[in-house]
């Protein structure tokens, strides 16, 4: 994410109780900080916690991408609807992770993906069906691991998956508000710019926005390629819940991993009502180029 833009969102959570002055846009700077408190205002913001995968030791409890899951013996292994065995995306223990709201602040959730030989983010799909992909949410956590399986009683891979194991290592959670991507952000710029007069009142698109007064806004918030959990979700293309309106009470990222070689995400979205609930039945998987 954009440094100085993270910082902004701080300082103006912080000044939130002072009413903002909707008159005039005095600078680049001004405009950026005033959209910001205006995107809170509208509740676009939240808290998203950066993940940096690291070369380092994991066990069986770590956060971490791929490796071997922490699984009850008693547990069966999840496989899709052609009895395929899924494979480990990533692993989050929350009782290791920096609290944050409204995630859990105890268990360990897990993403499994089918492989099938490869993880291709070039292929373009969006479904909330968990067959090929599972969400699995451990509660309680066993700490003796006699009473866990072990790697020998996984099912076994190949090393096709475009990373080997590695930790998920999170700073602090950091405020962030949607993406110039997110397929709230045109409507919510055009009405910006009109309470600030950047445009007239019978504007119908950020189209009708004058000398491309809007376009600070949309490099600001185009996020760079980082791994997180939480936030709105970050699209690099189309975000999928614009033209599918049965998926926009998703509105929180469980997790979304950046592949920056192609240029590629991985987005997992869920109703933060659910999230809330513990409850992981309905979330949204998409892959965006």
């Amino acid at each position: 994410m954009n440094i100085y833009s993270a910082r902004s969102i701080i300082n103006t959570i912080k000044q939130l109780k002072a009413k903002h002055d909707a008159a005039t846009i005095t600078s680049r700077d001004d405009m950026i900080k005033k959209f910001i408190a205006f995107a809170i205002e509208k509740r676009l913001g939240n808290y998203h916690l950066q993940l940096t995968p690291a070369d380092e030791p994991c066990t069986l409890y770590s956060s971490k991408l791929g490796g071997t899951p922490y699984m009850p013996k008693d547990f069966d292994y999840p496989t899709n609807s052609g009895n395929k065995p899924l494979r480990l995306l990533c692993q989050l223990n929350f009782e290791k992770l920096p609290p944050m709201k409204p995630f859990p602040e105890k268990g360990i959730l897990q993403i499994y993906l089918y492989d099938d030989g490869k993880l291709d983010m070039a292929d373009r799909q969006t479904t909330s069906e968990q067959d090929n992909f599972r969400v699995i949410y451990f509660e309680d956590i066993l700490r003796r691991e006699s009473l866990l399986k072990s790697a020998e009683e996984m099912p076994a891979f190949d090393n096709t998956f475009p990373f080997t194991e590695k930790l998920l290592i999170a700073k602090s959670p950091t405020p962030t508000i949607i993406c110039s991507s997110d397929y709230r952000f045109d409507d919510t710029v055009l009405e910006f710019a009109k309470a600030y007069k950047m445009c007239p009142k019978s504007a119908q698109s950020t189209y009708d926005i004058p000398n491309d007064a809007d376009e600070p806004l949309y490099n600001t918030f185009t996020y760079e390629n980082f791994t997180c959990t939480g936030g709105s979700g970050i699209f690099t293309e189309r975000d999928p819940r614009k033209d599918c309106p049965e998926y926009r009470d998703c509105d929180i990222c469980l997790f979304t991993l950046a592949d920056a070689e192609k240029d590629g995400r991985l987005n997992f979205l869920m109703p933060s009502a659910n999230m809330i609930k513990k409850d992981f039945s309905k979330v949204l998987f998409d892959t965006n180029l």
